[in-house]
């Protein structure tokens, strides 16, 4: 049994075999499940099949992690008696670039404090062992008490959206660790170096358009350690119309990495071109990279080509305005 965190009255713990009949009993209680969009297990083998899965596939990650951090939801012990309460963690949204906190109790523990103390925790857990920059959470809008705990957990409401076919309340807090700047082109190259041009000299990250007027480097930073960099150049293709922006040098530290950083620079980059009027931003993305830069909005445009001594690309763009 891995404990994960401990608050005050409460252990969170990796879920075990035996939690499938808390999960179970949980969600065949209407209310508990009302505003989650999921049904009840339909009998006790479905549940356990569920939490067998779920362990699996938490034993693959944190294998392949070589760590005991990782995203996932958390049983919620209670301290004195060894009650499980509900569950609460956290969850990546690859095709969000962000990491989602949620929680669910049996309906007995509600109204006590146990959801926002584990959240509480968790997000702690999240900000200061994990590293993540920031956490979003949803909340069906007629879900009250749900969003109260949201609330007292200073997450900060961002708007209306419609999540898993139902009316949601996006919700949104920062880990004030990090800052997302402008920087000029030689502090990109901490960043740069090692991720893109790794095993070749220094001078090679350099690109002759890092210091022209069109030019601009975006740097996010957590503490004093600049960790995820771009640079967003006036440059033009000649199938493209417009006035034209092409994204380069885009990278992460490795251990900074599925933590939403990219995404972040990447949409701070479209707001300011955006209000610069550049109405297009292209790039020849690695293929590693496509799924994600799709579920950004970009577009795969004509066939995968090499290029030397980087490897295999694509050229993708975005309509700005």
């Amino acid at each position: 049994m891995t404990t994960i965190l401990e608050t005050e009255r409460l252990y969170l713990r990796a879920f075990i075999y035996e939690d499938a009949r808390h999960l179970y009993e949980m969600n065949n209680n209407p209310d508990v499940i009302k505003y989650t969009g999921d049904s009840a297990f339909k009998n006790l083998k479905e549940a356990q099949d569920f939490i067998s899965e779920y362990i699996g596939l938490r034993t693959i990650k944190t294998t392949k992690d070589s760590s005991k951090e990782s995203l996932a939801r958390y049983a919620v012990i209670r301290k004195e008696d060894n009650a499980f309460l509900g569950w609460c963690g956290l969850k990546l949204h690859k095709d969000k670039g962000a990491v989602d906190i949620g929680f669910r109790f049996y309906k007995q523990y509600w109204k006590q404090g146990y959801a926002t103390e584990s959240t509480r925790g968790c997000i702690a857990y999240a900000f200061l062992n994990l590293q993540l920059p920031f956490i979003i959470a949803h909340a069906h809008v007629d879900n009250l008490q749900s969003r109260k705990v949201l609330e007292k957990c200073s997450m900060n409401e961002i708007e209306k959206i419609n999540y898993d076919n139902n009316p949601s309340i996006l919700y949104r807090l920062d880990n004030e660790d990090y800052s997302l700047r402008e920087i000029d082109a030689q502090d990109t190259w901490p960043v740069r170096h090692p991720v893109l041009r790794a095993g070749r000299p220094l001078e090679d990250v350099y690109m002759e358009a890092d210091e022209k007027a069109t030019t601009f480097h975006l740097g996010m930073y957590h503490h004093n350690k600049i960790v995820g960099v771009a640079s967003f150049m006036g440059d033009t293709y000649e199938e493209f119309t417009g006035v034209q922006t092409r994204l380069r040098g885009m990278a992460v530290l490795p251990e900074y990495r599925n933590k939403g950083i990219a995404a972040q620079i990447l949409n701070k980059g479209e707001e300011i071109l955006k209000e610069r009027k550049r109405n297009i931003l292209w790039f020849n993305a690695r293929t590693v990279a496509l799924d994600f830069y799709k579920n950004l909005g970009y577009k795969m445009i004509g066939e995968e080509f090499d290029i030397p001594q980087v490897g295999p690309h694509v050229r993708m763009k975005k309509d700005l305005l």
